[in-house]
């Protein structure tokens, strides 16, 4: 079935069995065994010995692995940037980002959202259910428009200069009114600035929201907000929210920065 993952499905892929041998000789390396020889390898995967030159030859080619003293070989250094890549990925945003969201959801009782941008799009990453029943169109992977509503606001405001031009040059034109003033460059900069806005009725009427930027490395990675109904919060209430909402961005990107 198309749908289904290597994870899902636990089963050997068919006709893979020389690149199984091959990625199995990156395996038998280990603190342990940091060298091996074209032998000891052929040996220890029972492959013969003209077929592991050839699997040594083409990890040499691409850069993972190299030879030292004795006929021997050594992973190189492009092995550390993998495992890097697997230590931020169990670091996730979205992993890091949920307990402190359901404490605000606790904090706020409203819904809690984190929404990241792809080029011209904002999409929900997670959500956290308010306790009260209230009806949002943030649903997980759902596409948003950049120029409506917080969480979409603070991505595009942040967005590099030529991509934030272009978005600009594409949308703007046909908006008028308070969507054309939101839009502004200079009030965009001020998002950009102050790392959060609100918005009012922008993507369901009745629902007022506000969202932060969350940075990873000086770089904006993702924004996280709350909607709620407006009938529901007075201005102290949205003042409260707004500071909580701040504060947990600030703390989300904190822990992005230490993984």
């Amino acid at each position: 079935m198309a749908s289904e993952t290597l994870e899902d499905s636990g089963r050997k892929v068919p006709g893979a069995a020389s690149a199984r041998k091959l990625l199995s000789v990156l395996l038998c390396f280990s603190i342990d065994r940091p060298f091996w020889t074209v032998p000891d390898l052929s040996r220890a995967l029972d492959v013969s010995l003209s077929t592991m030159y050839r699997y040594v030859a083409l990890l040499r080619e691409v850069g993972l692995l190299e030879p030292v003293a004795d006929n021997a070989y050594r992973l190189t250094g492009r092995i550390m940037g993998l495992a890097r890549a697997a230590e931020r990925a169990r670091s996730s945003l979205e992993e890091v980002s949920l307990p402190i969201m359901t404490r605000l959801r606790d904090a706020t009782n409203e819904t809690v959202l984190i929404a990241r941008r792809n080029r011209d799009h904002a999409y929900c990453l997670e959500r956290v259910e308010s306790l009260q029943p209230v009806r949002l169109q943030f649903e997980r992977g759902q596409p948003m428009s950049l120029h409506r509503g917080a969480l979409a606001r603070v991505l595009l405001a942040n967005a590099p200069g030529a991509e934030r031009e272009r978005y600009l040059e594409a949308n703007q034109p046909g908006l008028s009114g308070k969507a054309a003033e939101i839009l502004k460059p200079e009030n965009l900069d001020k998002i950009a600035e102050t790392g959060f806005t609100v918005s009012f009725e922008e993507v369901d009427e009745g629902i007022w929201g506000t969202a932060a930027a969350i940075r990873r490395d000086d770089e904006v990675v993702a924004a996280l907000g709350i909607a709620a109904p407006i009938y529901r919060l007075d201005g102290k209430q949205r003042d409260f929210i707004v500071a909580e909402v701040r504060r947990a961005a600030a703390e989300i990107s904190e822990m992005l920065e230490s993984s």
